[in-house]
């Protein structure tokens, strides 16, 4: 899948100067049903349609929950405080919760109605309005509660973008801490509000490219615009900062991600090395040799207070998957929330409310800043909250929209099928040692814990790995990660050694063989590499793998022999491998009978990923006729890339669907 992907390279600005109708970047297309193979917005629209009649169910928006905590470069000090807030929009009654303050300090809570057009967070201009004024109490803890009854009609009038706790006597855009709605939340209360009302600005500059009839009566019946939106923001747009975009760092055509191999291929002009050009950037805004020789990008987040020190060095996860991989586990001790979705390596990526909306926010602070100070406004420009509303909604829609049932699915290939079995069970004959285990935090390939669609966050002991590459090349300079959270660790000798509790987030497994290197430091390079870290030390020694000891493992955490590695490594390339099969057959399937230069485009995606499919099976020699099949397909799409107008075009791409449909038959048995 090192692809320019399931949505265009440069979205909106490439329909534009090529003449194509928006409709290109949409679901749906011209033809009802059609799917283009990009971004799939009919698929987040059914997961908004779900979502919504659940929250109906339970009571709508009358009970409406979001979280509050500090948001990086937006707080006006740092803090570990954090709160819940529970609005009922209907009755106007108000219930906030706050933890981890001061004992005895004053606090204003604020909601903030943003101004059209305008940033996302609270500044001068914007409505607000007071709820009232809390004390912490004394007791360890800090906490305090706020409950505030305002007019019944109070809330369709007032739009709560946002909600900020302030120190007492300090306006809303001095706040601390700062929470908004998520994505489907917004969308579930404008809808409600407002069912005529018409797209804003850019919604319908986009909507007019559909045609006479817009795609949508009411401003969310479909996603479509939102979600195309989402791409050219995500893919283009440089918020006045430093010349980067969030495509800098998880760019379409490779997978939505970097690795030291195509951090190679860029020119030195990249945005990626502006810190190379801008003196202003030159400190700390990245380490050259980590970025370039090993994929790592720097992160400051346990604060901005001390640049020369507090930082981590991290991989840049890809994007895709999104949907079923971000929901944490309720009511966790070791998580608590916020942040309300895990995110990130630490699961804790987000700022205030930690919700994937808001992700943008901590991105553009860290990544896309002009100056190190990091000022709103001056260094780069905050988002909208139609900006912040389409990126997340672009995000949602990349990748795979649902888990597999891997035990169902039946593999020709004994290795694979070996594989298949450690993963879903490992091997407790007589008490020996294949115990693979895979399938309990990596639940069918994804990343969610099989019992409950729950992401968690675990200390697998990646950290205690010795002779990290960077650290090889310059002693000392790879800096502990303690993971989630900020709270300060230390060694046996009382010394701090890093922030966090020491766990990370699980990441999902299908989309892995291709975008590597892996873990959240970079520190192993090869799938069958990152299988083979659970036999050693540092995990059967970590929290989670202690955690796997017990009487159905013959009193071992996980145990493979480097044959039955191999297996499971080869079940996750051809999981990976049919993964690219399907996406790039949706993408080859919508070119047929489109116009010349759509068709051309879809082509020219779907090989990206056809090639992939046959590079992830090639490397480990399996599947050898299913490679030569999709090699031939890869020829196939090319010369129609480079042949568009051919009238034997279909006929070629229905060759290449063919040839893809064998391949896909030389793995799986019907």
């Amino acid at each position: 899948m090192r692809t320019r992907h399931k949505v265009l390279l440069g979205a909106l600005g490439t329909s534009l100067a090529l003449g194509l109708p928006s409709a290109l970047f949409f679901q749906g297309g011209p033809e009802p049903g059609r799917r283009t193979g990009l971004a799939n917005a009919s698929a987040l629209n059914a997961a908004f349609q779900s979502w919504s009649a659940d929250h109906a169910a339970r009571g709508g928006d009358r009970q409406v929950s979001f979280s509050l905590g500090g948001s990086k470069g937006f707080s006006s000090e740092e803090t570990r405080a954090r709160g819940i807030v529970r609005l009922d929009l209907l009755g106007g009654n108000a219930r906030v919760d706050l933890q981890g303050l001061e004992p005895g300090s004053q606090w204003d809570v604020w909601l903030v109605d943003n101004e059209p057009g305008g940033s996302s967070m609270p500044e001068p201009g914007d409505r607000s309005h007071r709820l009232g004024r809390v004390t912490a109490g004394g007791a360890k803890g800090g906490t305090a509660r706020l409950a505030a009854q305002l007019d019944p009609g109070f809330f369709d009038g007032f739009e709560v973008d946002v909600m900020a706790v302030s120190r007492a006597g300090r306006k809303p855009e001095e706040g601390v801490l700062f929470g908004s709605p998520d994505l489907f939340q917004r969308l579930y209360s404008q809808g409600r509000r407002k069912p005529a009302l018409q797209p804003a600005h850019g919604l319908a500059s986009l909507a007019a490219f559909l045609g006479p009839e817009p795609a949508f009566a009411s401003p969310f019946d479909s996603l479509d615009p939102l979600v195309a939106l989402g791409a050219e923001v995500f893919q283009n747009e440089k918020f006045d900062g430093n010349g980067r975009t969030c495509g800098t760092c998880h760019p379409a055509r490779n997978n939505f991600t970097i690795d030291p191999k195509f951090i190679a291929s860029l020119p030195a002009n990249d945005p990626l090395f502006v810190f190379e050009t801008n003196p202003d950037l030159a400190r700390n805004l990245e380490n050259g040799t980590s970025l370039r020789e090993f994929g790592l990008v720097l992160e400051n987040v346990d604060g901005l207070s001390d640049l020369d020190r507090k930082f981590v060095l991290r991989g840049v996860p890809h994007t895709l998957g999104l949907m079923k991989s971000r929901l944490p586990q309720p009511g966790s001790a070791q998580e608590p929330i916020p942040p309300v979705e895990r995110l990130g390596w630490g699961g804790d990526g987000a700022p205030g409310s930690g919700s994937l909306r808001e992700f943008a926010l901590g991105a553009i602070t860290q990544h896309m800043t002009r100056r190190l100070d990091r000022r709103a406004g001056v260094d780069f420009r905050v988002p909208t909250d139609e900006e912040l509303d389409a990126m997340a909604a672009f995000q949602l829609a990349l990748g795979r929209q649902a888990d597999l049932d891997l035990p169902a699915m039946r593999f020709r290939s004994p290795v694979v099928t070996r594989g298949q079995q450690i993963y879903l069970q490992g091997d407790s004959v007589k008490g020996t040692v294949a115990a693979g285990k895979c399938n309990r935090c990596h639940f069918n390939g994804g990343s969610n814990v099989s019992i409950g669609d729950q992401n968690r966050n675990f200390d697998v002991g990646i950290e205690k790995l010795p002779d990290h590459p960077f650290n090889l090349i310059a002693p000392g300079a790879m800096p502990i990660d303690g993971g989630f959270g900020t709270d300060p660790r230390f060694d046996s000798n009382g010394g701090a050694v890093g922030f966090g509790n020491g766990r990370f987030n699980t990441a999902v497994v299908v989309e892995a063989a291709d975008t590597g290197p892996f873990f959240h430091n970079n520190s192993v390079a090869t799938i069958e590499e990152a299988v083979d870290f659970y036999n050693s030390t540092a995990f059967n020694t970590s929290p989670a793998g202690l955690g796997f000891k017990g009487q159905d493992s013959g009193g071992i955490g996980i145990h493979l022999e480097t044959t039955q590695v191999e297996a499971v490594a080869a079940l996750l390339r051809v999981l990976n491998a049919l993964e690219n099969i399907r996406s790039s057959s949706e993408l080859d399937e919508a070119a047929l009978d489109r116009e010349t230069q759509e068709a051309r485009m879809l082509v020219d995606i779907a090989s990206f990923d056809t090639e992939d499919a046959f590079q992830v099976l090639e490397e480990r020699s399996l599947h050898l006729p299913a490679v030569r099949k999709l090699k031939e397909a890869f020829v196939l799409e090319r010369q129609v890339y480079a042949n568009p107008k051919s009238k034997k075009r279909n006929d070629l791409l229905r060759r290449v669907l063919s040839l893809k449909e064998q391949a896909r038959g030389e793995m799986l048995a019907p």
